[in-house]
């Protein structure tokens, strides 16, 4: 089994590593770019972001009540068994 799967599976490890580093690197080269902020006035864009936010949350709780509401019309009145 070893002589067989052995060359497959250095193969699919080295493409595994490479794929992990080149991510990482991506990774690290995004996160710089992020924190990198230099003429963005970070009160505004805080709150533009909390603007978004509770837009988000408001949407959210509106559907929710919505599904909640149509689940609750659709069970139905409990019937006492006929003796």
């Amino acid at each position: 089994m070893t002589d067989l799967f052995l060359p497959a599976t250095v193969r699919t490890q080295s493409a595994i590593v490479r794929l992990r580093h080149r991510v990482a690197s991506h990774v690290r080269q995004a996160w710089a770019e992020r924190s990198d902020e230099t003429g963005i006035d970070e009160a505004v864009t805080k709150m533009i972001w909390l603007a978004v936010g509770i837009g988000v949350a408001v949407a959210a709780t509106a559907f929710f009540i919505g599904v909640f509401n149509t689940a609750q019309s659709n069970v139905p009145d409990p019937v006492a068994p006929i003796p």
